[in-house]
C-alpha cells in the first residue's frame, strides 16, 4: 500500500498510482471524513483534464477598420502605455 509524508504546512503529495486509479487530476476536491480512528477521502467534486486548444477561439480580437495602420508590440506594451500617458498633460 502506498504511503505519504506529512510535511509541517500539513501537505500531502498522493502517490501517483493511486491518483491515476482514482483519476484525481488538479483541481479535484476531496473531503476528509473522519470515521472514530481512521480518515476517509471522499471525492467531492471531479475537474475533467483540459487541453489549451479546448480554449481556442474564445477569445475574439475586433477587426481593424480598412485602411487602418498595422498595430505594433509596443502598442500591447503596459510600460510604454503608462510613459505615454505621463507625457500627456
Amino acid at each position: 500500500m502506498p504511503a505519504a509524508t506529512l510535511t509541517e504546512k500539513g501537505q500531502i503529495v498522493i502517490p501517483a498510482e493511486i491518483r491515476a486509479r482514482y483519476q484525481l487530476t488538479p483541481g479535484t476536491q476531496l473531503e476528509f471524513v473522519d470515521e472514530g480512528g481512521a480518515i476517509r477521502l471522499v471525492v467531492r467534486r471531479r475537474v475533467a483534464r483540459s487541453s489549451p486548444e479546448a480554449g481556442y477561439g474564445m477569445i475574439q480580437v475586433p477587426r481593424r477598420p480598412p485602411g487602418s495602420a498595422p498595430r505594433r508590440l509596443s502598442d500591447f506594451d503596459a510600460a510604454s502605455v503608462l510613459k505615454t500617458r505621463r507625457r500627456q498633460p
